[in-house]
């Protein structure tokens, strides 16, 4: 994880709800001038938990441990690594921005999550590709 200034943090703990800071991924868009800043972070509350990705400039996603299970029991059998979820932003030919969250698989269960950023340089060509991946929770 980052050890500078993260440009967005998990929520605090209160008395309905817990945090736990997952992972944290930042990279900065020169075509627009823009920092975009992504943590995940665990969520517990009297429902029961989820991961959460939030997103200083995107949507985020939440991972529901019942919905991740059945898909990653999906692509297991389908013999994929790893599958999207959440918020995407796909690279096209003409803009080679990539957003993605991806849950990798395990025999047929999520092991980790992660956090893919890749965006543009002033001439708008793709940028550093960023990545950040952490443990899918045990329950």
């Amino acid at each position: 994880m980052n050890t500078a200034r993260q440009l967005i943090e998990a929520p605090a703990s209160d008395s309905s709800r817990q945090y736990e800071t997952l992972g944290y991924v930042d990279a900065y868009d020169a075509v627009l001038n823009c920092d975009y800043a992504f943590v995940a972070y665990k969520e517990v509350d009297s429902y029961g938990w989820r991961v959460r990705i939030s997103s200083s400039q995107t949507a985020g996603a939440v991972f529901e441990p019942d919905m991740i299970r059945n898909q990653a029991r999906a692509a297991g059998a389908q013999g994929k690594p790893w599958f999207q979820w959440g918020y995407s932003f796909d690279p096209s030919p003409s803009d080679p921005r990539n957003i993605q969250f991806r849950v990798h698989v395990a025999d047929g269960q999520a092991s980790e999550i992660e956090m893919l950023v890749q965006l543009r340089k002033a001439d708008g060509s793709a940028g550093e590709a960023k990545s950040v991946t952490f443990p899918w929770p045990q329950d």
